[in-house]
């Protein structure tokens, strides 16, 4: 069986069922992540952080890098996968990942998210999706 990062990966990026996922060792599910990490250098890796103070978005942006699948980025782009807001996100950045339609996720969202690779149920408010509380 894999381990918890693994298959927190496969889950997010394969095509593989629960069983299969299990049923893989750990040297069959790196390499199928690895013979498949070009397809996956693309949207579903990005994340960028707004509304932060510098102490905390330090901290969020270790836990993304730390993820070993989130790539950090300054910028909302067409690429970005997730804007993580905090208490006081910039207002250009949310409008810009609105209308790309980027996932806006809060921190509790992104925990989530890097837990065990999946989002929890989204609820809308105005014109961003944000984590359910």
């Amino acid at each position: 069986m894999p381990s918890e990062k693994l298959t927190r990966i496969l889950r997010s990026k394969s095509p593989f069922s629960e069983d299969e996922i299990t049923a893989l060792t750990e040297a069959q599910g790196w390499d199928w992540v690895y013979a498949n990490e070009a397809a996956t250098k693309d949207r579903s890796e990005q994340i960028c952080f707004t509304g932060f103070g510098a102490v905390e978005c330090a901290e969020v942006e270790g836990l993304a890098a730390k993820s070993g699948w989130l790539k950090v980025v300054g910028s909302v782009t067409g690429k970005l996968a997730f804007l993580c807001v905090g208490d006081n996100p910039g207002p250009a950045k949310l409008e810009k990942g609105t209308r790309q339609g980027v996932t806006i996720i809060d921190r509790g969202q992104f925990a989530k998210l890097l837990a065990d690779g999946e989002l929890p149920p989204l609820r809308q408010i105005g014109a961003k999706a944000i984590g359910a509380r």
